[in-house]
């Protein structure tokens, strides 16, 4: 039994990370309808930034919201300077097919990705170090038991959910939200509607550096700090957003629980080298059953 709440509440509590990174992943791709695969490379960035303003003797929720400010600036950035010059240039030759209109952005994000791995191994001298949790990462005790959860694991989940609540509440009842939802469905008819496009996609690659780096100031202190940390959680969260459907922020979000499940009963109840297996096998049945992701939309044209 013991073993099995264990493995419930690890896959929870990683669930959850997986599943901010997967919303990451989809916001920018109903934004943009770009793959950003250096979104775990701004998180690692801005981590790395959060960790060094606590080892200079602030406290850790200085660091906390430095690292959510840094993360969706980077975001911000990376679209004004790199992704939106790009879509803009499609008269060019390298960008005269549709299929080089969609490659290129995403090879830049992964330049980039190699990029602010490569700075921080500059500015840190690649230094692998601990980073602190804002909660007791021992099992709450129960009598003479002692339970698998911890303080740290409740942290996670409540935070989780209430960002979870926060952009879905975002989303349908502000402007902005609402603003962003068209441009995802139509960026054409959005801008005869007087939606200025550009300023909503920017915003979506702010939410998700600011949603990645969440998730990277909430995954590192159960791991090592490093430049390529984030790596495979980048592997894991996109995989959990095709799961459940790239274009669908709630499909991320279950995906994103789905293999934290799939991770931590096959590490409890099986071995570690199978994780990988296993998530692959959850990926093919997915695609096989439902192409487009459990929660993924169908394309319809209308005549």
């Amino acid at each position: 039994m013991n073993t099995f709440l264990a493995a419930l509440f690890s896959g929870t509590s990683r669930g959850a990370i997986f599943a901010l990174v997967a919303l990451g992943l989809v916001i920018v791709w109903r934004g943009a309808g770009i793959v950003n695969f250096a979104q775990m490379g701004q998180a690692m960035f801005s981590t790395y930034i959060a960790s060094t303003l606590i080892t200079n003797g602030n406290s850790y929720w200085v660091g906390f919201f430095v690292a959510l400010f840094a993360g969706a600036a980077m975001g911000a950035l990376l679209d004004i300077l790199v992704m939106r010059p790009l879509s803009n240039k499609k008269k060019t030759e390298l960008l005269s097919s549709d299929s080089m209109r969609a490659a290129v952005p995403v090879i830049a994000s992964l330049g980039i990705l190699g990029a602010l791995q490569a700075l921080a191994g500059i500015l840190w001298a690649a230094e692998e170090r601990g980073f602190p949790a804002p909660a007791k990462q021992e099992g709450f005790t129960f009598g003479s038991n002692v339970m698998p959860f911890t303080a740290f694991d409740l942290f996670v989940i409540s935070l989780v959910a209430l960002t979870l609540v926060i952009t879905t509440l975002f989303f349908k009842k502000t402007g902005i939200g609402l603003a962003m939802r068209a441009t995802a469905l139509n960026q054409e008819v959005a801008k005869l509607s007087g939606i200025r496009t550009n300023r909503t996609r920017t915003l979506s690659w702010a939410i998700s550096g600011a949603a990645s780096s969440l998730a990277g100031l909430l995954i590192t202190p159960t791991s090592n700090l490093s430049p390529n940390t984030l790596d495979l959680v980048l592997i894991v969260g996109f995989t959990a957003a095709v799961v459940g459907g790239l274009d669908s922020p709630a499909g991320a979000v279950l995906g994103g629980f789905i293999l934290g499940m799939v991770i931590s009963f096959v590490t409890f109840y099986d071995t570690p080298e199978d994780v990988f297996l296993s998530i692959l096998a959850v990926l093919l049945l997915v695609l096989l059953i439902r192409p487009r992701g459990i929660l993924g939309s169908k394309d319809v044209r209308r005549v």
